[in-house]
């Protein structure tokens, strides 16, 4: 089973209990199932328990019977790496009788349904757009597996309820894009944080916790990459320094400028000079009277600023 419908399956584990958010989730659904109008309603989904909310759903709510057909395919649209049969479930309600027994519940002069219902949410009730948003995700949503990438949609042919679907996201706390393939709208997101917190908000929380371990995992990977970077980085830094001074000194010596050095820092030119491997640290250890890091890397600054003066031929 695919990452995408572990997701669904678990979003169909445990239904609401509130009449209000099961019509949301029913109408989710339906609205995003091939076919909702007036006059049919048809729904295909590889989900068995999708199926089995969708036809128990129509009956406790509106006592609307519904027709099931089973069919077999040799590959899932979400994982076409099986090579297994897979089954469809298609739901049917055939006849404007039967399916006038969601009057009440339908926009009224309204001939496509194709849009988002609010008129069934309770405005008292905070779970309503969650509900119709986990019916959407289960009827046509898909997410990736988080370790490679990040990417959840849902898609529809119709423009306008692409665009009240993702109002609806907004007013819920998320900022979906829209983007056209070939004749539908899809609606996605694709930062890992996005996509952890719409999954919690449609109750797939352990696909969320999935995509919150894979941020974390990222962000671990980034810190000691960055830390590796960093460490060379300085290595380089110090190894470039270490060659300034070498190539400084060296001159000095060449050109026996060393004994126009004041003292102290002709003690720590020698001492550079005899030992080209030794860290700052170990100079400063070396160093007679002891030094600090910082101590010796301020005369070697010292002595690369004289080499400077003499190759440039300032000597005053």
């Amino acid at each position: 089973m695919s990452f995408s419908s572990s997701a669904k399956c678990s979003l169909l584990e445990e239904l609401p209990t509130r009449t209000c958010c099961k019509k949301a989730l029913l109408m989710g659904l339906l609205t995003y199932s091939s076919i909702f109008s007036r006059e049919k309603i048809k729904l295909v989904t590889e989900i068995k328990p999708a199926s089995d909310v969708v036809i128990s759903l129509l009956d406790e709510l509106y006592g609307i019977k519904s027709n099931l057909y089973v069919m077999e395919r040799k590959h899932s649209r979400e994982d076409s790496e099986s090579t297994e049969a897979v089954s469809s479930y298609k739901i049917t309600v055939a006849g404007k009788k039967e399916i006038s027994k969601m009057n009440a519940d339908l926009k009224k002069n309204s001939v496509s349904l194709y849009r988002v219902n609010k008129d069934i949410f309770d405005k008292k009730c905070n779970r309503c757009a969650s509900m119709f948003l986990r019916g959407a995700f289960i009827a046509s949503g898909t997410v990736s597996k988080p370790e490679s990438s990040f990417h959840l949609e849902i898609s529809t042919p119709f423009k306008n309820l692409a665009s009240d679907t993702v109002e609806l996201c907004r007013e819920s706390g998320f900022s979906p894009r829209i983007a056209l393939r070939g004749s539908n709208n899809v609606i996605y997101l694709k930062k890992c944080d996005d996509i952890a917190d719409f999954l919690a908000f449609i109750g797939a929380n352990t696909a969320s916790f999935d995509y919150i371990n894979e941020s974390i995992v990222r962000e671990s990977r980034g810190l000691a990459n960055r830390a590796v970077n960093c460490d060379t980085a300085n290595i380089k830094k110090t190894v470039n320094a270490a060659n300034e001074a070498m190539t400084a000194i060296k001159y000095l010596k060449d050109n026996k400028l060393m004994e126009k050095l004041p003292e102290d820092l002709r003690k720590t030119a020698e001492l550079r000079y005899d030992n080209p491997q030794a860290s700052l640290l170990e100079l400063a250890e070396m160093s007679t009277p002891p030094l600090t890091k910082s101590g010796v890397n301020h005369r070697l600054k010292k002595i690369i600023n004289v080499y400077d003066k003499y190759n440039r031929g300032i000597t005053d």
